[in-house]
């Protein structure tokens, strides 16, 4: 995930990249709230303070952005400690407010701190929050609750599919086709399995098998390895050990 940042100053540009590399930097409030309207609800955000010599530019582009999006992290980062109780007043409910100082260690420190919580504070938002999304069942369909949903399965010598959520299953009747194109978290890794990458716990590419955080192990069949992979940007050369991975 990356942060998007807002800053005119190339020192601190600069300095930044060096321990946020998948960052985007923005000069002006406006490309930044053009680049957040075409993403989703719920990014990390750093703000300076000042932007081209205007002092509260980052407390009003900050108001702007959570109007927006409740679920936006937002820092702030200053040379001016005193615009600390501006932007408690303004209620924009900063993660953060940071005093650049001379960038020395504990200013990173801070931030690399603040940024950490931020992603784990959305995690945690998108983890918990229901989100429906419509099964095919028959000429009909079903609604579900995706963060809900484990791994699909065929039923064998049906047209049907086996829906295994955390408390439950759920027979419907579909297709496997059908079914893994209908959101980004469903990935198929076997001719009748198909998983919610949110529940992935660790993959052994030697051993063609995943295991659920939950403690089910799930084939992987050669077809859909390499799928597997290009969607959540494993290395094709790492095959000696299982690869873990950190969704939930």
């Amino acid at each position: 995930m990356p942060c998007y940042i807002l800053t005119d100053n190339l020192k601190s540009q600069r300095l930044i990249k060096k321990v946020l590399f998948n960052s985007i930097y923005f000069e002006t409030p406006s490309a930044l709230l053009h680049a957040l309207g075409r993403t989703r609800k719920g990014q990390v955000i750093i703000l300076d303070s000042c932007i081209r010599g205007f002092e509260q530019a980052g407390i009003q582009t900050a108001q702007l952005i959570r109007e927006r999006d409740p679920d936006a992290q937002i820092i702030m980062m200053s040379d001016n400690a005193e615009m600390a109780m501006l932007c408690f007043e303004a209620h924009v409910g900063l993660l953060d407010y940071i005093i650049k100082g001379n960038f020395n260690s504990a200013f990173f420190d801070r931030l690399l701190r603040a940024v950490a919580t931020a992603k784990l504070n959305i995690r945690h938002i998108y983890d918990f929050r229901p989100v429906s999304i419509r099964l095919p069942d028959g000429r009909t369909s079903r609604l579900f609750d995706l963060t809900r949903i484990i791994y699909i399965t065929t039923e064998s010598g049906s047209y049907h599919l086996i829906v295994h959520e955390s408390d439950h299953q759920t027979r419907i009747r579909s297709s496997m086709r059908e079914v893994e194109l209908l959101h980004d978290h469903f990935q198929r890794v076997h001719t009748s399995f198909i998983v919610n990458t949110s529940y992935l716990n660790a993959y052994y590419p030697n051993e063609h098998y995943l295991t659920l955080v939950n403690g089910q192990q799930i084939p992987v069949s050669r077809n859909y390895a390499g799928k597997l992979r290009d969607v959540l940007r494993w290395s094709s050369e790492q095959t000696e050990r299982p690869q873990l991975i950190h969704n939930k």
